[in-house]
């Protein structure tokens, strides 16, 4: 858009000066606008000075604007986006491996438990010897029998 206007001031001999001048537009600013700076910027700011650069030059200023604005995109300038058909079908998908996942998930603990998911701890049992408590009972039953033999003794005393 910049080197259309560009061009086209310098086919009716305009100054950057005296286009200034007429649209109030800062020389600097009209620099900017035929050096392309507006070209990617499709603003109101933008549409305005080429709106009022086209009216000076006595261009058609709806013209200019529609040329600032581009072509419109076709449909090869679409971005790609998914059909719902195939969302559908990616969800589907999705749904099927997170279940088979977590069946095999499940199989795993089972196979490893050995089917007993009640009680997952292995069947081997471990008795450990408790050296006090035999100790004690030992001592008991010998005190007791101490007491059995004394009261023996003193049944056959009487």
């Amino acid at each position: 858009m910049g080197r259309y206007l560009a061009r086209q001031r310098k086919l009716r001999g305009v100054s950057l000066d005296e286009l200034a001048g007429a649209t109030q537009i800062p020389r600097r600013s009209l620099e900017r606008l035929e050096g392309g700076a507006f070209d990617r910027q499709v603003d109101g700011f933008s549409r305005g000075f080429v709106r009022t650069v086209a009216d000076a030059l006595g261009l058609d200023a709806e013209d200019a604007v529609l040329r600032l604005l581009g072509e419109p995109n076709g449909p090869e300038d679409e971005p790609v986006f998914l059909s719902d058909g195939l969302k559908r079908w990616m969800i589907a998908a999705a749904l099927a491996i997170g279940s088979v996942a977590l069946i095999l998930g499940g199989w795993s603990l089972w196979a490893r438990t050995g089917g007993n998911t009640a009680n997952p701890v292995s069947e081997e049992v471990f008795i450990r010897r408790d050296v006090v408590r035999e100790l004690a009972a030992s001592q008991s039953e010998s005190f007791v029998r101490k007491e059995s033999l004394d009261s023996q003794r003193e049944g056959h005393r009487d």
